[in-house]
Formats: structure tokens, C-alpha cells, sequence
């Protein structure tokens, strides 16, 4: 009977002291709530964070503790308190809540998808808890509208690109084109040098054979000789002189000839 009383006793130290101990943590606690509601977060990190040393299943403690490091704009630590209320604790409404937090932080960072999830995960537990619907329809709003502006941009993109391309190809065939008419002109000017060149030499030969021409043209002809009228006169006495001496010799030939005989051979 001695041990059972004495175990009995022994049972109630403990309890009064666990009770005690509670009583001081909470204790604690609501020392750092009423220093949250003034503002002065950076003691109500403390406080939270004695009353967990002292108990670390203090889910309020814990909970509030990421509170106060979100005022502080201490966002990481922050998160890591929401995990741990979210992933402790029985207490479905909390849990929410803790997720419901989460997904403000995330939204805060700019983390649209991080948040849509958390804020997905909170709905699970709490479908009523309309403020945290609101803000999973904002951010789902928020990526749609940034999918399509993504689309949009690549799709500006993907046509600048084929403006660019198309620009390049024009520009190239603009400078194709450039240098097969300069190959044509070329070739155009190369005939015409022949052509010249051969006017050039054509009208060399032939301004040479007029020019022969006109040498011969401009040759000075005989020039002719005057005889005065004494002269002419005895050159024709000379020529009549000569002629009757030429009819003379004539006619003593045709009478020589006449006296010949032939006899014939027999």
C-alpha cells in the first residue's frame, strides 16, 4: 500500500510540473503575442522562440514565430516555421492556415506557381476559407495572363525572326542581283571596247587606202609642153619633110618591085 501511495504522489509531482512547465511556455507565449500586436517584432522572435526550446510541439508558438519573421521581412526562415506547423500538427484548421501563409510568402517572391500551389494545398483542407480562394484565383489569373504574354513575346519573336530572315534573304539576293548586272555591264563594255577597236582599226585601214587614193589623186600630172607657133611650125615642116621622104622610098620600092620576074621552077 506504501508503494501505491507513494507511486500516487509520485505521479501528481510530475503532473503539477508538466502543468507548471505548460503554463510557462504559453506563459511565454502570450508575453511575445503582446509584443507582436505593439510592433515589436524582433522581441516576440525571442519570446516564440523560448517557449519552443522549452517545448518544441508548441504548434502556437511556432506558428506565430513565422509571423514575426515575415515582418521582418525574413522570408526563408519564415517559410521554414510554416513547414514544420503544416507538417506537425493534427489541427486542420492550422495546417491551413500555415499553407494559407506559405502562399503569401511565395506570392510576395514573385513565385506564382509556388503559390498557386500552396494556396492549392490549403483548399484541400479548408474548401470554406474563401480569402485563401481569392488569392488562388488571382494567381492563377496572373499565370494565365503571363503564359500569354510569354506566347505573345515568342510569337513576336518567332516573326521578328522571319522578318530578319526574310530581310537577309532580299538583301542577298539585292546584292546577287547587283553583281550579275555589274558581270553584265562589264561584258557590255568589253564588246563595246572590241567594237571599238575594231572601227578603230577598220577606219585605219580605210583612211589609209583613201589616203593612198588621195595620194594618187594629188599626184602632179605631166605638165604639158607649149610650142610656139615658130616651133610648131618647124617641127611640121620636119614632119612633112619626113613624109615625103617616106613616100619617096615607097615608091622606089613599088617600082623595084615591079621589075622583078618570077620564073618558075619547071
Amino acid at each position: 500500500m506504501m508503494d501505491i501511495k507513494n507511486s500516487v504522489l509520485i505521479l501528481l509531482f510530475f503532473g503539477l510540473s508538466f502543468s507548471l512547465m505548460a503554463q510557462s511556455e504559453r506563459r511565454i507565449t502570450r508575453k511575445g503575442n503582446t509584443q507582436y500586436e505593439t510592433g515589436n517584432f524582433v522581441d516576440a522572435e525571442l519570446n516564440y522562440k523560448k517557449a519552443i526550446e522549452k517545448n518544441a510541439g508548441l504548434i502556437e508558438a511556432q506558428f506565430n514565430l513565422g509571423d514575426a519573421l515575415v515582418k521582418q521581412e525574413r522570408y526563408e526562415e519564415a517559410l521554414e516555421s510554416f513547414d514544420i506547423v503544416s507538417k506537425s500538427t493534427d489541427n486542420i484548421g492550422m495546417r491551413a492556415n500555415a499553407l494559407h501563409n506559405k502562399g503569401n510568402i511565395k506570392l510576395s517572391q514573385q513565385d506564382l506557381e509556388g503559390a498557386l500551389e500552396s494556396y492549392k494545398d490549403a483548399l484541400r483542407l479548408n474548401p470554406k476559407d474563401e480569402e485563401t480562394r481569392y488569392n488562388y484565383v488571382y494567381v492563377k489569373d496572373l499565370l494565365d495572363q503571363q503564359k500569354q504574354e510569354e506566347e505573345q513575346n515568342q510569337e513576336n519573336q518567332d516573326e521578328n525572326k522571319k522578318n530578319q530572315e526574310e530581310k537577309q534573304e532580299n538583301q542577298d539576293q539585292d546584292k546577287e542581283n547587283s553583281e550579275n548586272q555589274d558581270q553584265e555591264n562589264s561584258k557590255e563594255n568589253e564588246n563595246k571596247e572590241d567594237e571599238s577597236d575594231q572601227e578603230q582599226q577598220d577606219k585605219g585601214q580605210t583612211d589609209g587606202e583613201d589616203g593612198e587614193e588621195e595620194k594618187k589623186g594629188k599626184q602632179p600630172k605631166p605638165k604639158e609642153n607649149k610650142l610656139s607657133p615658130e616651133e610648131a611650125q618647124r617641127l611640121l615642116d620636119a614632119l612633112n619633110q619626113q613624109e615625103e621622104k617616106v613616100q619617096d622610098k615607097l615608091k622606089k620600092q613599088m617600082i623595084k618591085g615591079a621589075k622583078v620576074k618570077i620564073e618558075k621552077d619547071w
